[in-house]
């Protein structure tokens, strides 16, 4: 069964019975579920946002149906599992995992507070990224760059072009090769539960900020490499430092539509100068997802 129909089951009945009821061939095209306020459900099939009401096969139940205020607030509290507060930490930075490791963007009104988490009154639009397992053939190019010493490769890409997808997959290839794996998830969405339960020979860090984790890994786990989804500011690249100096090889991910785009970012040039970054895939776009476009030496 498709990811889809697992990923709709996590939403209220009178929304996840009609969502369910897409077709398989449908179904397994649909990227995203997009719910906003006043708006019909909007699915992101191929990289391309449709209204779910303009597909011949959907129910009449779902046609006219417009989201209100009440209908929205009740999908998020239900994606929260019952317990908003238990997602604080997400909320702030604007997303939750939920515990099948779906990942939910979410707008709405947000409130900053001086010295303070940042806090959630309402929300607008919840976004659900269906997250798929695929299997990937990782080029040749790559596969010998993950049988040696590394140093340190960046995974680059459009949203939705699929990073996560690559991620896991070259931890699968770095775990036959019989490496010790660190991945630093802390979204939840690359290494769920589900999926860990399943016998993922990786250690897999999530909850913390991306800086504490490299350095709890570090301490703790004695990894080979390490694996990091989303670089983000500074901080995370003094914390990656501190692998790199140890030995550790490093895998990260980051947005950006090429080479030369990720490259005006201060954190991927810091990375450049200090010798960490090595090597890049390219990913090819949202259309695609997963597909590898270049493998390029730096």
């Amino acid at each position: 069964m498709d990811e889809y129909y697992r990923v709709v089951r996590s939403l209220p009945p009178w929304l996840a019975q009609p969502l369910a009821a897409l077709l398989p061939e449908t179904a397994s095209e649909v990227q995203e579920i997009r719910l906003r306020l006043g708006a019909p459900v909007i699915l992101t099939l191929r990289g391309r946002q449709c209204p779910v009401n303009t597909l011949p096969e959907c129910p009449e139940q779902l046609r006219k149906l417009r989201l209100t205020g009440t209908r929205l607030e009740e999908t998020f509290h239900i994606l929260c599992g019952g317990t908003v507060h238990a997602h604080q930490t997400e909320l702030a930075q604007g997303y939750l995992t939920t515990g099948e490791g779906c990942r939910v963007g979410v707008a709405g009104n947000f409130v900053e507070q001086v010295g303070r988490e940042t806090v959630l009154r309402y929300v607008t639009s919840l976004n659900l990224r269906i997250a798929r397992a695929k299997q990937t053939d990782l080029p040749e190019v790559l596969r010998q760059l993950l049988r040696g010493h590394f140093t340190g490769l960046a995974v680059i890409g459009e949203p939705g072009s699929g990073k996560t997808t690559i991620l896991r997959q070259m931890a699968q290839e770095l775990t036959a090769l019989g490496k010790t794996v660190t991945v630093i998830d802390q979204r939840r969405e690359l290494f769920p539960l589900p999926y860990l339960a399943q016998g993922a020979v990786v250690d897999c860090l999530s909850g913390l900020s991306k800086q504490k984790a490299v350095q709890m890994a570090l301490r703790t786990l004695s990894p080979q490499v390490i694996l990091l989804d989303e670089l983000g500011g500074m901080k995370e690249v003094l914390g990656l430092e501190q692998g790199f100096f140890s030995g550790v090889d490093l895998v990260v991910t980051l947005h950006a539509p090429d080479l030369e785009e990720a490259f005006r970012r201060p954190q991927v040039q810091a990375l450049y100068r200090k010798g960490m970054l090595r090597a890049a895939v390219l990913l090819a776009d949202r259309s695609t997802p997963g597909q590898i476009r270049e493998v390029r030496q730096l």
